[in-house]
């Protein structure tokens, strides 16, 4: 399975973090499932670990590792994700154009996309896991 991490998955996950839910661990503990996480997560965690929206425990530059050692990959922005996400509903209730972006590259890419974000199940198409 082709799966893609939102940001706060990607950051629960490697902070072993409670809320993160056991059936989403063991996915993407699972070996044989494809684990992704999109280059412009780490843009949003780059920008708000910079403006005091989010405090990590340790450096972008050390998750960014610790992600690559856990055998998750960066999926970097193409044309064919921004066509996605241009073509996509636009719910005033759903603004943030990180998570859009997630939502559009996993549905152009036939990805499931674990996320617990509320709203995330606006988007009808998208395979959500949590």
């Amino acid at each position: 399975m082709k799966i893609l991490l939102d940001t706060h998955t990607l950051i629960w996950f490697l902070e072993d973090n409670p809320r993160l839910s056991r059936n989403a661990k063991l996915l993407i503990e699972d070996l044989s499932n494809e684990v992704f996480i999109h280059a412009v997560s780490w843009f949003e965690i780059a920008i708000k670990t910079k403006i005091g929206k989010l405090a990590l425990p340790d450096s972008v530059e050390f998750i960014f590792a610790k992600a690559t050692a856990n055998q998750i990959e960066t999926i970097p922005i193409s044309p064919s994700q921004l066509t996605a996400y241009h073509a996509l509903p636009f719910f005033e209730e759903h603004r943030d154009p990180f998570g859009r972006l997630i939502i559009a590259t996993a549905l152009n890419d036939s990805m499931k996309i674990i996320s617990n974000d509320p709203k995330f199940p606006l988007y009808a198409n998208a395979q959500l896991i949590w």
